[in-house]
């Protein structure tokens, strides 16, 4: 149960900090100071923190691989909005980016994640 909602935890939190440090230095990762670092840790904590509080409330959502994304895409947006100022265009545009990469991330992840699990999977069971 505990392990479960740490990884419900750090799942977001792993999804939202690069995407964040990746969008506040627009893709130049050689312009990251110690302080966009800081900023992208807090807006994943924010991230996941939020993802773990709508797992408390429902599970229904957590077999959905899109919803999930989609959640903590959303959940970043709200966690970027809240942890630093725009860095370019209006004032929700940084955000609004960092949500959309943080859902193209989980997606991604969801998808690498379960072919490699599959192939570990199909190694064991042949042996």
């Amino acid at each position: 149960m505990l392990s479960q909602k740490i990884k419900i935890f750090l799942t977001p939190f792993c999804e939202a900090t690069p995407a964040c440090l990746l969008v506040m230095v627009q893709g130049n990762i050689w312009l990251a100071t110690i302080s966009h670092f800081q900023k992208a840790l807090e807006t994943g904590f924010i991230t996941g923190a939020g993802v773990l509080i709508l797992s408390l409330l429902t599970h229904r959502w957590l077999g959905n691989k899109y919803v999930v994304a989609g959640i903590t895409g959303g959940m970043c947006f709200v966690a970027d909005l809240l942890a630093h100022p725009t860095h370019f265009g209006s004032f929700t545009t940084e955000a609004i980016v960092t949500g959309a990469i943080t859902t193209i991330i989980s997606l991604a992840m969801n998808f690498v994640g379960r072919k490699f699990f599959m192939h570990g999977r199909a190694k064991l069971t042949k042996g």
